[in-house]
């Protein structure tokens, strides 16, 4: 049965490296906006998409098709919300992006720019400067609930969005769905999302 049934662009950040502005790489603003909803139910925000190594052609994302080996917050999502079936490497994303489109459900990131192959200290600072900007890109977005999915980033933006007064669903981390974790990473999801309003 599925938990989540039917329910009735990137801003500029700090960029801690150069010091100046940094937007969003327009392929990931592109997908993002393909898949976005006219009104978003439920936001999810993760740390950043994925370093492709300096290969675009080994480049990976939520809303990149087709699923991936490592593709594993997109089938964690599709898992939590839908109780799908499992997804393989080859398989489109089309009907799961589209189902979340029309229910909702919208993912953005704290950092606009790959920061899992950075040093730690140049990632944590990154983290950091960016937390006011995403703060207010969620209350731009105004959604109806948020789910962090990432354990540093519910760290660093769980406080700041209370403050602001923004919907967040949950108030323990929920740890990014990596090999053991991916269990307890859907069942913290399907835990939140009750609690958003209908």
């Amino acid at each position: 049965m599925a938990i989540f049934t039917h329910l009735t662009a990137g801003t500029p950040v700090k960029d801690e490296i150069g010091g100046g502005k940094m937007v969003e790489e327009e392929w990931y603003q592109s997908l993002r906006e393909r898949w976005k909803p006219s009104h978003i139910r439920l936001l999810l925000i993760g740390e950043s998409a994925p370093d492709d190594g300096g290969v675009p052609s080994n480049r990976r994302f939520f809303y990149s098709e087709p699923v991936d080996q490592r593709d594993n917050l997109f089938r964690s999502v599709v898992a939590a919300l839908y109780d799908s079936g499992k997804l393989t490497k080859g398989d489109t994303k089309e009907p799961w992006l589209a189902r979340l489109r029309d229910d909702g459900v919208y993912l953005i990131d704290l950092v606009s720019r790959p920061v899992n192959a950075v040093s730690p200290a140049i990632r944590r600072a990154t983290l950091r400067a960016s937390v006011g900007d995403c703060v207010q890109r969620v209350r731009q977005l105004d959604p109806d609930g948020i789910v962090i999915c990432h354990t540093p980033t519910f760290e660093l933006l769980a406080g700041p969005l209370k403050v602001a007064r923004l919907p967040l669903l949950h108030e323990e981390a929920i740890p990014f769905p990596l090999g053991n974790k991916r269990s307890e990473f859907v069942e913290k999801v399907r835990q939140a999302v009750p609690g958003l309003p209908r």
